[in-house]
């Protein structure tokens, strides 16, 4: 039985966060008190931080100030929630060509926390966060976590990519509050070899987390591993499952491996978590005091239960507004009420976030996920890019150019992607005017066209 987590959630770790200053558990208060409002008080709460970010973004960002004037709207132009649909979409193009000016004037630069991301469509972004906003980010993972039974200094497995990606609630912990209170065993999914599963699991059984955490595939790959071992001794209470698309099989085979209930989570790097299961698992409750989203087709919405275009404004990132961004997924929100008592809508599906794993000569799988955190988000002036994989010794990397692109770019890319593949594996790179989307409408990072344990995705249809 564990005792320490309890004792470190009561006692340590509120005295540990009123010593910072940070704000996440007071905000988590309100989250766990605003999630249980009628709709219409929901509704009434939204409207009034979409006005006043709206406002806020005319004021206070040239980006907007001129865009809006463009469009013929401003602060005034929203009367009533439908309105925000008169203003202009924000693309992922918008923000790469003009960041500097989505910034605003009225936020001191020491308040701003600079963050990088590669996404599922390869597309890689920088952008600014104001602090307060990490401080609610915090508060709402905590607080999605917490349906799936995953508190505040509970142990976590954890197969993920990247530390700077690592879905942590405790964002910006130094190693002292990592071992305190994070409490993780972590497998590098860059590199997930027969041996590093073998290592992780035997680990596992002494560690006995509460939680399983990780992208899809990379849990459906453990999961695969452990039951063609025929291990035993690994029984998390929940498992976490985010950042790629989860099939039907790879959640009942997860399922049945761990003995334990998934809780699949779809959230974005630039907005945090977007929305959740919980415990009745019928459908993914929006975070919607802190976003605004809104499934569209040509900018009208659509029905519930209609597919459409995923649109998200962040109501409480006050240093640099994304205001009706296009997020580049599609989903549809659920006709039905959640019977646990929540009154946060619901995504009955998303569709999306398709990534393959690419196989190395010497056996291991590489996340496309995390490949898109190593490689694209960290090296500057591509627009877009995506992976493929024809053969074990053979990797393409398809890029459009950047702001900032050159042919040094590509040498760079090399060098980071040779320690990951191997040294045997040719890398190429093709550079080109677009990637074409998928029949869905989406962009893959990754495609791997080669057979493995865990067999070819779906199609994205």
């Amino acid at each position: 039985m564990d005792v320490y987590g309890p004792f470190a959630r009561a006692i340590l770790y509120p005295s540990f966060v009123a010593l910072k200053r940070e704000t996440h558990l007071r905000h988590l208060r309100e989250l766990e008190r605003t999630q249980f409002l009628s709709e219409d008080e929901l509704r009434s709460l939204q409207f009034e931080r979409l006005k006043g970010m709206v406002a806020h973004a005319y004021d206070h960002c040239p980006f907007y100030a001129k865009r809006f004037s463009e469009w013929g709207v401003n602060p005034q132009t929203l009367i009533e929630p439908l309105d925000i649909q008169k203003f202009p979409i924000l693309t992922k193009t918008d923000i790469q060509t003009n960041w500097k000016d989505m910034i605003a004037t009225n936020v001191n630069g020491s308040m701003l926390v600079e963050n990088r991301t590669g996404g599922s469509t390869g597309r890689p972004l920088l952008f600014y966060v104001d602090r307060e906003r990490m401080e609610t980010r915090k508060a709402a993972t905590i607080r999605h976590n917490r349906w799936a039974g995953y508190h505040i200094c509970d142990k976590t497995g954890r197969i993920w990519g990247h530390a700077r990606e690592d879905g942590s609630a405790l964002e910006g912990k130094t190693p002292l509050r990592n071992r305190i209170f994070e409490r993780c065993l972590m497998l590098d999914a860059s590199s997930l070899s027969d041996k590093a599963m073998e290592v992780f699991t035997e680990k596992l059984k002494n560690f006995k987390p509460s939680v399983l955490i990780g992208y899809a595939n990379s849990l459906y790959l453990l999961a695969s591993f452990v039951e063609e071992r025929n291990l035993k001794g690994i029984s998390p209470r929940s498992i976490v499952s985010t950042a790629e698309l989860l099939f039907p099989h790879q959640r009942e085979r997860i399922e049945r491996v761990f003995a334990g209930r998934i809780f699949d989570r779809y959230g974005a790097r630039e907005t945090s978590v977007i929305a959740s299961e919980c415990d009745r698992h019928k459908g993914l409750h929006l975070n919607a005091e802190c976003l605004l989203v809104e499934i569209v087709n040509e900018n009208k919405q659509v029905a519930r239960g209609q597919s459409g275009e995923v649109v998200v404004t962040d109501l409480l990132n006050f240093g640099m507004p994304f205001i009706r961004y296009a997020i580049e997924d599609r989903a549809s929100f659920s006709p039905d009420a959640c019977t646990c008592g929540r009154s946060l809508p619901l995504l009955s599906n998303v569709e999306g976030r398709v990534t393959d794993f690419i196989l190395t000569p010497g056996g291991r799988y590489v996340s496309g996920a995390a490949l898109t955190i190593m490689l694209l988000g960290e090296v500057p002036g591509i627009a877009q890019a995506q992976l493929v994989q024809e053969s074990l010794d053979s990797v393409t990397f398809r890029l459009v150019g950047g702001i900032g692109y050159s042919k040094r770019i590509e040498e760079i890319l090399r060098a980071k992607a040779l320690p990951l593949l191997g040294a045997g594996v040719r890398v190429h790179i093709e550079l080109v005017d677009e990637i074409p989307r998928e029949p869905s409408g989406k962009y893959r990072f990754s495609i791997s066209r080669i057979e493995s344990r865990i067999g070819k995705h779906e199609p994205a249809v």
